[in-house]
Order: C-alpha cells, then structure tokens, then sequence
C-alpha cells in the first residue's frame, strides 16, 4: 500500500481508495433547513472518482429546493450542481487526469441508451439524474461520480472562477441553442448571472450588440460595469435604446431569463422576423405564459426551450475557463464566501440579497 498525499491510501495503481475516513456533508434535512452530517468518506467503484470538493455555488434552483418549491426534489438530501474541487481517487482506465488536479464533474447523468442519448441530446435523456434534484448534489467535502463525467481545469486556475463552470456552461449551451452567429443584435431579459453570463457568451461568440433588461439597480450597475448595455424597460427612452443596438428592426436573438410575464412580452416585442427566442427561466408550474402566436406564425420567428446542458458544453466552458478570456469578469459575479459552518448565512443572503449574484460555501 502506498500513502496518497492527499490522506486516502491506495492500492498497487495508486487511484482506488481503500481507507474509510469520515467526511462532512451538508444535508437538507427539512424545507428552510441544513445541518452538517457526517459520513465515510466514499470508496470509488469501478469506473467512479472522488471529488474533494474545495467551493460550491448556491444557484436559484438550489433556492427552489431549500423552500421546497421544486416539483419533485425532496428532503433529506444533499443539495447542489454547481462546484469544483481535486481529484481525491479514480477508479478508472483514464489516464488525462490524475489524482490532485483540479476538476470539476458534469452533474447531468444521462443513461446513455435512450434516443436522446444517442443522438447527441443527453440533455433530453428519458432517465437523466441531477445532482441536487433527482440525486444527491455537491454540498459536500467529497463527492462520488462517474469517472467519465469528470473535466479537468489548468493548476493556475482561479478556484472560486473555477466554481462558476456549471453557470458558464447554461451559458454555452444556451446560445448555441439559439443559432448565435457573429454580428447578431441580443436582448436578454433579466440581468442576473445567467443573463449576465449569457450576455459574455454573446459578446464571446461574436454578438455586435448586446442589451439586457433589469429593474434591479445594483445589477443595472454592475451590467454596466461589464461593458454591457443595461436598461430599465419602463424607462421612457427604452424604445429608443433598442433601436440603437439592433439598426432598427429588432434583435436577431432573444433571451427570456427571469421567467416573468412582462419581461417575456419585451421580448417577443423587440424580436426581429426571423429571430430566434430562448425561454431560459422556467416559470412556476401554476404559472401559464400569454402567447402572441401571431408574432412566431407572421415574422417566422422561432420560440426554443433550454433543458440543462451537456458533457461537451461544461468542457467548452472549462476550456473557456481556462483560457482565461472573460476570467476578470467571471471574477465580478462571487458576491460572498461562507465557510460550511456558516451555510444556514449564506442561504439567507443568496435569498434576500438582490446584489448578491453568485453566493459560494467552502467545503475545504
């Protein structure tokens, strides 16, 4: 037996952990509740790795489960999709990755059999698992996966950038679902993280123009402070504005984020003919929107949904990561860290803090 640096002891291939030392995970044991719990430390199977998780993100969806709004995730559970951390053991022929390299793991585990599997859409499995929803999330100090939805990071990389792959990976997927081509005019309704990170991956992907929406006035600021164009859509001039960044005729693609009436009929409203709408927030399930069919059958529009992502566009989102291209202003979304102790505070300020875009706990 040799001693793996990082605290487990490993067989002849140095990857399998044999030793069951006790981990610390964060539990959602009622709705509006966590508690710390403790557990073995998991052993990988094969064909699994371990994730010794360092920072974890508090994600809208996260919120919906906490408050017991989501339609199907239930306690006790492990809550959480968005984190990275090292591998800590892997149990698996791969030999691009190595125990102590920073990772991060696809949260999206598709069955790998059915049509949308096959046909490159895992996204749209019959029998996809989510971490945090259907099975037990990231908010915790080591986490089991399948060794093939593992995706390495560069040693230099920032971690708590890092943390934010799963948001930049919505972002990806997102618009390469509208079609984006270079020297398209967007809008995008709402100015939270994924609208703001939707609206990096525009400019990134070749966007001329890029508006966003936004009531919020610290999120008008600090969209601005990303170079974009933020605007109020009850402000007089907001028309105008519009017409400023998109020659007149309306935006080519349109993003839909904060699953609000008002904000959806904005958008059909500036959409060009032709354009392309992606309705990114999920409204409530109680919740039908108003639809100006009109607008999609005359202008030849097209209205698309978005459901999680895949493999390949959390690797894109890594690579991009990596390169360190929109790194400064990933940097600009950590509102706030929380030590694990302190998880029920960062909870209450992910909810009630309209400034706070992406709230981080430190599992290390």
């Amino acid at each position: 037996m040799t001693e793996n640096p990082l605290g487990a002891n490993f067989c002849a291939n140095e990857y399998v952990c044999k030793r069951r030392d006790i981990m610390k995970k964060l539990v959602l044991t009622d709705f509006n509740k966590v508690e710390i719990q403790e557990a073995p430390i998991p052993v990988p199977s094969p064909g699994q790795a371990v994730i010794k998780i360092k920072y974890a993100g508090i994600c809208g969806s996260d919120l919906h489960v906490f408050a017991g709004l989501h339609p199907t995730a239930k306690p006790p559970m492990v809550m959480g999709h968005e984190a990275m951390g090292t591998l800590y053991a892997i149990n698996s022929d791969r030999t691009d990755i190595k125990v102590g390299d920073k990772v991060c793991s696809h949260t999206v585990e598709p069955c790998n059999a059915c049509e949308g599997c096959c046909t490159g859409r895992e996204n749209l499995c019959d029998n996809v698992k989510i971490m945090g929803t259907s099975i037990d999330g990231v908010f915790t100090q080591y986490l089991l996966v399948n060794a093939n939805r593992v995706i390495k990071f560069q040693d230099d990389v920032d971690d708590k950038i890092a943390a934010l792959v799963e948001p930049l990976t919505v972002g990806v997927h997102d618009v390469r679902r509208s079609g984006l081509r270079a020297g398209d005019n967007v809008l995008i309704g709402g100015a939270g993280p994924i609208g703001l990170i939707i609206g990096m991956m525009s400019k990134f992907s070749g966007a001329a123009h890029v508006v966003l929406t936004e009531i919020e006035p610290s999120r008008i600021e600090l969209g601005r402070k990303l170079g974009f164009t933020v605007v109020n859509p009850s402000q007089p001039d907001f028309n105008e504005i519009c017409a400023a960044n998109n020659d007149g005729d309306g935006f080519d693609k349109v993003f839909e984020i904060t699953s609000v009436q008002a904000s959806f009929n904005t958008c059909v409203a500036h959409l060009k003919k032709g354009g392309v709408l992606i309705q990114v927030g999920m409204p409530p399930a109680d919740k039908i929107f108003d639809l100006n069919i009109n607008k999609f059958i005359y202008s030849e529009c097209d209205l698309r949904g978005v459901r999680h992502h895949t493999m390949n566009d959390m690797q894109v989102a890594a690579k991009i990561i990596n390169s360190g291209v929109m790194n400064a202003q990933l940097e600009l979304l950590v509102s706030a860290v929380y030590p694990m102790s302190q998880s029920m505070e960062a909870f209450d300020r992910a909810k009630n803090d309209k400034t706070a875009l992406r709230v981080l706990i430190d599992f290390s």
